[in-house]
């Protein structure tokens, strides 16, 4: 262990501090584009409807840019991706194309009979929505791999001298009973074992931390979990002690924190809803406006005499009216209800830009496109979503399909290695719908490259090209 719990707990309270304006700028996203995940600053009762939301865009089109993303990404009528090795030489052994085949099958296999299709789905949401996604791998006490996105909330990141997270610091709760089933009720300290002891406290909650990090002191020789490279510890942050016994490891880091957007000078990402929320507030305001203009047209304003009729004034339906020398009149409502329901749909488009929803249903609003036009149309789109792909690719499906590998290595579920490829890295070949997309992209740039350098060069320089 590098430092003591309570040392823990004050880093702890730092990343919490440094993260509070963003955590409001979480709650300002959730509260539009996730309501029933919207606890981040605001504590709100289990049910709890936000009373203040009229516009459901900013919801919908995160659903419908996680869809696309996740179909573009992962079809689950095909492969998504293969495994490969950079040695040419290699790659051409027999015994080496059959173990990259049958891993990449195995590892499919695998991944769809887990939990990864949930999970994934809930991690570009998140994505949309905070802009940053933790996704966690981990062999199953029933199967062989379970994956869990975990709500960002809870989710506190440090990142090394290369920009990549390689620390995480998650916040759950058990009540007592439930850590008592997780840890062992003689590793808990007093006050746990004590509400556990007690049948009325028994569910009072208590907040402990997850923390991963790279292990500094390690016998990289022993093999047991407190030499593993990654260290694992869980800390009772109301006791502030060390759960006893669970100091533990990973082979790899297990949690994949990838991100949407980011500036070069912040650690969390940036998402289509932070980016969007000046119109997606715009589309609530004037749905709201629109309800109250609604509601002046079905229930205008009464004018009477202050002294003609007589109280109290009945509107209900069947209702009868006695009046004197003039009978009550409508106040005649003369907004304008055409102009504010242009400037909602106007807006809402605005809304569905920045969640790239006309990429993935490129017909919205061209129904007369030919084929040609609507690939030519997705094309441009694409190159938007070119460093969010590579992103997604790097910062998550690179690292998550390594952890899935060696998971199930150690579980005897793929076929041995071949000795050849026993100190080869391996290297992944995506074949997703973006992915091959984006490739094309690069390669109808080359040729346009090399056209526009025809006219210019002599041809033979270009055997340099590579």
């Amino acid at each position: 262990m590098a430092g003591t719990a309570k040392q823990y707990i004050e880093r702890m309270k730092r990343l919490e501090t440094d993260r509070a304006n963003f955590d409001e700028l979480y709650q300002d996203a959730t509260d539009y584009a996730s309501p029933n995940n919207s606890q981040i600053v605001d504590e709100r009762a289990s049910g709890e409807v936000l009373m203040d939301l009229f516009d459901t865009t900013a919801e919908e089109s995160n659903i419908q840019l996680a869809s696309g993303l996740y179909s573009f990404m992962f079809p689950t009528e095909t492969r998504a991706f293969v495994l490969e090795v950079d040695d040419e030489e290699l790659s051409d052994l027999d015994g080496v194309k059959q173990w990259l085949d049958a891993t990449t099958k195995l590892i499919h296999k695998f991944l769809i009979s887990s939990t990864f299709r949930e999970a994934f789905f809930e991690f570009l949401k998140s994505l949309g929505v905070f802009g940053t996604g933790c996704l966690y791998e981990e062999k199953g006490k029933k199967v062989p791999l379970v994956f869990i996105n975990y709500f960002m909330r809870d989710i506190y990141i440090v990142r090394n001298s290369d920009g990549d997270v390689d620390t995480v610091f998650r916040r759950l709760k058990f009540s007592a009973r439930q850590a008592a089933q997780e840890f062992g009720i003689e590793n808990l300290g007093d006050k746990i074992r004590t509400a556990y002891d007690g049948v009325v406290d028994r569910d009072k909650k208590f907040e402990f931390l997850h923390i991963v990090e790279p292990r500094e002191d390690r016998d990289s020789d022993a093999d047991d979990p407190k030499n593993m490279p990654w260290s694992s510890v869980y800390i009772s942050r109301d006791e502030g002690e060390f759960v006893k016994g669970a100091e533990s490891g990973y082979e790899e880091f297990p949690y994949q924190v990838s991100v949407f957007d980011k500036d070069s000078l912040e650690d969390y990402g940036r998402s289509p809803t932070m980016k969007k929320l000046p119109d997606i507030r715009m589309a609530n305001e004037l749905k709201r406006i629109r309800v109250k203009a609604w509601d002046k047209m079905v229930d205008p304003t009464m004018l009477v005499k202050d002294d003609g009729s007589v109280w109290p004034l009945t509107t209900k339906p069947g209702g009868v009216v006695f009046y004197r020398d003039e009978k009550p009149e409508y106040w005649e409502f003369k907004g304008n209800l055409s102009e504010i329901n242009n400037a909602i749909q106007e807006t809402q488009k605005e809304i569905m830009k920045g969640y790239f929803v006309d990429m993935f249903d490129p017909l919205i609003d061209k129904q007369n496109m030919t084929a040609t036009e609507v690939q030519a149309r997705v094309e441009q789109k694409l190159r938007f979503l070119t460093p969010i792909i590579g992103r997604l690719q790097s910062g998550l499906f690179n690292p998550m399909i390594q952890r899935v590998i060696g998971i199930l290595s150690r579980q005897k579920k793929l076929p041995e290695m071949p000795e050849e490829l026993s100190e080869q890295d391996f290297s992944i070949m995506y074949l997703g719908r973006l992915a091959l997309a984006l490739r094309t992209i690069e390669t109808e740039g080359l040729v346009k490259t090399l056209n526009e350098w025809a006219v210019f060069v002599d041809m033979n320089i270009l055997d340099w090209v590579d």
